[in-house]
């Protein structure tokens, strides 16, 4: 569409010079026989498109190494997306790998998994509370990392590509475990606190409010 837009402003102006030649006192109503007269219009177009298409030349230079400096930076900001989904991911798994993990339970043979411990899918007595309080340390410290990359990506990541999905993810874990923060231990308010921060994308807050609701939304 930009490159029409050009040769039709290049076609206005050999066209508007062209047409103003007659004006000026040259050529007459037949087609001239003279030379000289021929060589003046060589010299007028010369003189007076010439400039005017350069203009546009330039202009048209000038808006195609804006479109490639764009189509580069997009081609950058793709990379650096792609780089953070990548990281995120990495750490997701990670977090999948601790919930699914097996603990023997006590009720029987079967293995409980922090993530049934955390649903409430099997009582948290039957499993061994060293084994669990482990595990919960294991997963919040993936949390916190979580949470900071997505924090990461907020800031890098042009609006275009939304985190909200991994703020979700992360939101969903964190609230799992706020109640479990007997088993963690008093200096786990903190880390919650700041992964809470991380996923709503806050900075500073005068008093904790992670563990009296939900962070996610």
């Amino acid at each position: 569409m930009v490159v029409l837009v050009f040769a039709a402003l290049g076609l206005l102006v050999l066209f508007v010079t062209i047409a103003a030649f007659p004006l000026l006192g040259h050529f007459g109503p037949a087609f001239s026989r003279n030379s000289n007269e021929w060589a003046n219009f060589g010299n007028y177009l010369g003189g007076a498109a010439g400039p005017l298409l350069s203009f546009l030349a330039l202009m048209a230079v000038a808006w195609t190494v804006r479109l490639q400096y764009d189509l580069l930076r997009r081609d950058q900001q793709k990379q650096i997306v792609d780089q953070h989904i990548r990281w995120l991911d990495g750490i997701y798994r990670d977090i999948l790998d601790v919930l699914n993990a097996p603990i023997r339970s006590a009720q029987g043979p079967e293995y409980a998994t922090a993530w049934a411990v955390l649903h409430h899918e099997i009582d948290q007595a039957t499993v061994n509370p060293a084994v669990l309080k482990a595990r919960f340390e294991e997963l919040l410290k993936l949390v916190t990392q979580y949470c900071q990359a997505v924090a990461l990506y907020r800031e890098n990541v042009t609006e275009f590509f939304d985190a909200r999905i991994f703020q979700d993810r992360g939101a969903r874990i964190l609230d799992s475990l706020k109640p479990f923060l007997s088993v963690l231990g008093p200096n786990a308010a903190m880390p919650i606190e700041f992964c809470d921060m991380h996923l709503r994308g806050e900075n500073r807050r005068t008093s904790p409010e992670a563990l009296r609701r939900k962070t996610r939304a």
